[in-house]
């Protein structure tokens, strides 16, 4: 076991054996490690997120939240719901939110899941 998790065994008051270092970091976001045991590890924090233990200017090492990139959406055009509609088989006339209301009407118990996402936004 790495020394990064491996911080040995503690008896509470209560007689319970628990592990070090879970009460003095169980009420932070970041990881319950002192990041420095834990040089340039990624590690899951406490409300979930991915943290890197990363040194500052000082050289001292401390938890970073790894930022996700956003992802784009993609808009959707009226030929996009006009290829649905042809799809499930419905009248392609309309606005968009008409197409869109026809097919949750109609269909809306045969549309896949992707497809319902795509509609959604015009609901």
């Amino acid at each position: 076991m790495s020394e990064c998790t491996n911080l040995g065994n503690v008896v509470s008051k209560t007689g319970k054996t628990l592990k070090q270092g879970i009460l003095s970091y169980a009420y932070r976001n970041s990881p319950p490690y002192p990041a420095n045991k834990c040089h340039n590890k990624k590690k899951k924090g406490n409300d979930g997120k991915m943290y890197i233990s990363q040194a500052d200017k000082n050289g001292v090492f401390k938890w970073v939240a790894i930022k996700r990139g956003k992802t784009e959406k993609r808009k959707v055009k009226t030929e996009d719901l006009k290829k649905l509609a042809l799809k499930y088989q419905v009248t392609t006339s309309g606005s968009k939110s008409d197409l869109a209301s026809r097919l949750v009407k109609l269909r809306g118990h045969q549309i896949n899941k992707t497809d319902m996402q795509m509609i959604e936004s015009f609901i």
